[in-house]
């Protein structure tokens, strides 16, 4: 059996789309340890699962909702798309965690704890250099931080990589497919050992800027910034980026990104509303009273991403599958400013297959406008 396959359907009808994706992911005489999916959130979600239930039977299956779907046609809108991983190449242990927004630390270190154990079970040797983590995560479900850190806090030296599930922009309802249904409220983390060469990594295309701020009047658990040193958010966050307060739109926020510092490193903070009438702005990462930070500048995704995937190739060699992230506001800004039909064939080139999504998770940390992936090398590594 290859060690990936991928798949793409640009059906509109379920059981067209379910049983393209089929085909294409379990066309061979052994079940995949494992198949993944990302679809368009049109598709009707009962048809979708009934159909997936009667194709798949007991292979596992994991997938979620998305803002746009990464195939290898490059970036597609209301389609569906998947992976499947060879049991000769790739052994999987996967852990729900349900009922997330009300997640505690200790849920996480217990789920954490219990993925690793379950893995260490059949592959004693499971480390950073032959095993990596892959997690879906409500996208709606502002649990995020408190998730991934919990969870990758417990993974010791295995790298992790995750994706807020989306329902492009809806906001209302995004869903995760696990054990047969789609649901919604709920995390699930994925072990994958492999012998294959893998890299994980994350980039954004921001630079910071002079331009400082300090969050003065925040509420962390809905994410709403009410002042920005000490003036109405709208007001301040227009100012910072050089701009009259009317014209300050998720847009502008998406190209102007709040940028914070963790590690030495600079992690974005994206915008999901931008109410002028209360003039508070919310985001889609934990920020509170008294961070500061800094107002971003762009300069080229294209160039940006390209780089990345540059060095990677030459450390690991051709690429098989790189499983990608891709933020939702980044895929608009690309759309916006014409760069969709590049970025796409940046993906295609790259044999990127994932989605846009609300959130990026990249270790411990939950961030914005970003592009998160696990880069899987072929067999032999670099030539």
């Amino acid at each position: 059996m290859t060690a990936i396959r991928k798949a793409v359907s640009l059906s509109p009808d379920e059981e067209q789309a379910v049983s393209d994706l089929h085909q294409q992911l379990c066309a061979t005489d052994a079940d995949p340890a494992l198949c993944l999916f990302f679809c368009s959130p049109k598709y009707d979600l009962a048809k979708l699962e009934q159909e997936m239930r009667r194709r798949f039977g007991d292979i596992p299956l994991i997938g979620c909702t998305t803002a746009g779907e990464i195939t290898p046609l490059g970036y597609r809108e209301d389609s569906i798309t998947g992976v499947a991983f060879s049991p000769d190449h790739f052994k999987v242990a996967a852990q729900p965690i349900h009922n997330i927004s009300t997640f505690k630390l200790q849920d996480g270190l217990d789920a954490g704890a219990e993925l690793v154990a379950d893995l260490k079970k059949d592959i004693p040797h499971a480390n950073g250099h032959n095993t990596f983590a892959f997690m879906l995560i409500d996208g709606l479900s502002n649990a995020e931080e408190r998730v991934t850190a919990a969870i990758g806090s417990q993974l010791g030296d295995i790298p992790l990589v995750g994706g807020s599930t989306a329902d492009s922009w809806a906001l209302e309802q995004t869903s995760i497919f696990h054990d047969g249904a789609f649901q919604r409220n709920m995390a699930v983390v994925i072990l994958i050992h492999t012998e294959l060469p893998f890299q994980v990594h994350y980039t954004h295309h921001y630079v910071a800027s002079d331009a400082k701020a300090v969050i003065t009047e925040a509420d962390s658990l809905s994410r709403t910034v009410y002042e920005i040193n000490g003036v109405p958010a709208t007001q301040e966050y227009a100012r910072l980026c050089g701009l009259a307060e009317q014209d300050l739109d998720i847009s502008v926020c998406s190209n102007h990104p709040i940028l914070m510092k963790i590690g030495g490193k600079y992690y974005s903070r994206g915008v999901v509303e931008v109410n002028h009438a209360e003039r508070y702005i919310r985001f889609a990462c934990a920020i509170g009273k008294g961070v500061v930070c800094t107002i971003a500048r762009p300069s080229d995704p294209t160039v940006n991403t390209k780089e990345m995937f540059n060095k990677i190739r030459q450390e690991i060699g051709p690429l098989d599958l790189v499983l990608g992230c891709d933020c939702a506001a980044r895929k608009m800004i690309c759309e916006e400013q014409g760069l969709m039909p590049e970025i796409s064939k940046v993906y295609q080139d790259n044999n990127v297959i994932g989605f846009a999504t609300f959130g990026e998770q990249y270790n411990t940390i939950h961030m914005n406008n970003s592009f998160s992936c696990i880069a899987i090398g072929k067999a032999g590594g670099v030539p």
